[in-house]
């Protein structure tokens, strides 16, 4: 499975026909939203509804850092995910893996759901000579390939 960040929906932005269409959810309003974002040191505009069956309905999406979140969207069960953690833990990681060079370490850390549109974003900044072995790397998580 392959997620487009285009095919999802900022949190804050859901419409009502939509969250109707989810009636077992429990949608943050845009306070709630706002609380999220404020103790996970993140922007509102990170937080995402992913209306497909392909992840966790809510999710942080920022660079190429995926983060599936609670269903319940509160400072309580985001402590005790430790999402806050994960996430600045995750962005650290992956800055880490950019800053010196390490494509293909980038590519297997980050959530193989968005290696494809990952790769499309940082194709530029990667160097030739890593391209095929970056490829290789996401052809195996992918599994289409050896």
């Amino acid at each position: 499975m392959i997620i487009q960040k285009e095919a999802l929906i900022p949190l804050q932005q859901v419409p009502d026909r939509l969250r109707e269409r989810f009636p077992a959810l429990s949608f943050p309003g845009g306070q709630m939203v706002q609380e999220a974002a404020d103790y996970l040191n993140v922007s509102p505009s990170d937080l995402f509804f992913n209306p497909k069956k392909d992840s966790a309905p809510f999710v942080y999406y920022k660079d190429v850092v995926f983060i599936e979140l609670p269903e319940v969207l509160t400072v309580d069960e985001l402590e005790l995910t430790k999402m806050k953690m994960k996430i600045k833990q995750t962005h650290i990681s992956l800055k880490r893996f950019v800053k010196q060079k390490e494509w293909k370490r980038l590519f297997l850390f980050m959530d193989p759901r968005i290696l494809l549109p990952a790769y499309d974003e940082l194709v530029n900044e990667i160097p030739e000579d890593q391209k095929e072995e970056v490829l290789q790397a996401i052809r195996r998580r992918l599994g289409t390939g050896r």
